[in-house]
């Protein structure tokens, strides 16, 4: 009797154990291919209300959306107009930009939070707030399948725009907040597939911002404080990490 108690006990165990080790691997694979393939974000500032909600004034103890973003070859070959991507600013000497001239992403770089408006191969043009596009020599008016930010009675003048042809591998971002939004009509130039690092998969919840780190955006020297940066001069500035995270039902795009 007690032989047979010892081997129903010995059963028991390993099986627990083998059920075990297998959710431990299930859970271990789970976070390696979240991590990898996918990245938390969360949304820095106002350039995408109203569809997307930051901070205005981004500073520590901001309440702002967070999400991920897939970083899959297969959703970044398959960019859709209206799509929302994470992108970084390619070089341009004239505004703000998260590469240096030889094409090396900045330690600091930021990444940007922006909408598909036209995709490769798209003739189109902005009047008055809507999209034209060139189909088959006619324009034809492209809804908007979402809500736009412009000021009552006074469109942004980046708003309207003259007909654009892209090239090959050449999106048109803009923001949603057509009046607060740093994006290809700002710069003048289009953003290529190999600057997009994400698609958005989903808004998970609300969560607040603490300060991580101050880094210079140019270098990627850490300091204490924010300023001018000692070792090659560039701007310093709040690097984040979210805290207090509220989740809620998931905002697919």
């Amino acid at each position: 009797m007690r032989r047979m108690k010892n081997k129903k006990l010995k059963a028991i165990l390993s099986i627990s154990g083998y059920f075990l080790l297998v959710l431990a691997l299930c859970f271990v694979g789970g976070l390696v291919f979240h991590s990898y393939y996918y990245e938390l974000v969360y949304v820095s500032g106002i350039s995408m209300s109203p569809t997307l909600n930051g901070a205005d004034d981004e500073r520590a103890g901001s309440i702002v959306d967070f999400g991920i973003v897939d970083r899959h070859k297969a959703a970044l070959d398959h960019i859709d107009r209206f799509d929302i991507v994470s992108t970084y600013y390619p070089y341009n000497a004239k505004y703000k930009n998260d590469y240096t001239e030889d094409g090396v992403l900045k330690p600091g770089a930021k990444m940007k939070i922006k909408r598909v408006i036209a995709k490769p191969g798209d003739t189109f043009e902005i009047k008055d707030g809507l999209l034209w596009l060139n189909n088959n020599e006619e324009q034809v008016n492209i809804k908007y399948p979402f809500k736009i930010n412009i000021n009552e009675g006074h469109l942004h003048d980046k708003d309207t725009t003259s007909p654009i042809t892209l090239g090959e591998n050449e999106y048109w971002l803009l923001g949603d907040n057509r009046n607060s939004s740093n994006d290809c009509a700002t710069m003048g130039v289009a953003i290529k597939k190999e600057n997009i690092v994400g698609v958005l998969v989903a808004i998970e919840g609300k969560a607040q911002l603490s300060v991580k780190d101050y880094v210079c955006q140019e270098c990627g020297k850490t300091y204490k404080t924010n300023g001018d940066c000692r070792n090659c001069g560039g701007l310093v500035e709040a690097e984040y990490k979210l805290i207090n995270k509220q989740y809620q039902w998931p905002k697919y795009f």
